[in-house]
């Protein structure tokens, strides 16, 4: 898609995220980022954990092959934190002066009615 075709589809979709009127609030996102951090985190440390007691189990009923292969596996664990699951974006509508949330190149249809591209804005603005 060129740049053109992506502009029109914008203009369609009616996203907060194109608006000319969105005020972003990067606090908010970055806190919404931490938060998704930490639940990833805190959910990689309890499959470690599992795998981890498992490897114990295994160690008392007398199979260390199990055991070690077990250990060799939460040992190779390395936690990445995927940002894609955080894709809610928060900022401020200037024109209804409310606070408004949402994921960008999501159509909104709602928004048709008031909805001006930051591009068009730049046209008028420079008439």
């Amino acid at each position: 898609m060129d740049k053109d075709s992506i502009y029109e589809l914008k203009k369609i979709d009616t996203s907060c995220n194109d608006c000319s009127s969105m005020v972003r609030n990067f606090d908010k996102f970055k806190e919404s980022l931490d938060k998704h951090h930490k639940w990833q985190l805190d959910y990689f440390n309890v499959i470690k954990g599992k795998l981890l007691k498992k490897a114990s189990e295994w160690k008392v009923k007398g199979d260390l092959e199990r055991h070690d292969s077990l250990l060799k596996e939460a040992g190779e664990m390395r936690f990445v934190h995927d940002k894609s699951t955080s894709k809610i974006n928060y900022g401020r509508c200037s024109k209804f002066d409310k606070d408004v949330s949402f994921i960008p190149n999501v159509c909104i249809p709602e928004n048709k009615d008031c909805f001006l591209h930051r591009r068009d804005e730049i046209k008028i603005d420079n008439k």
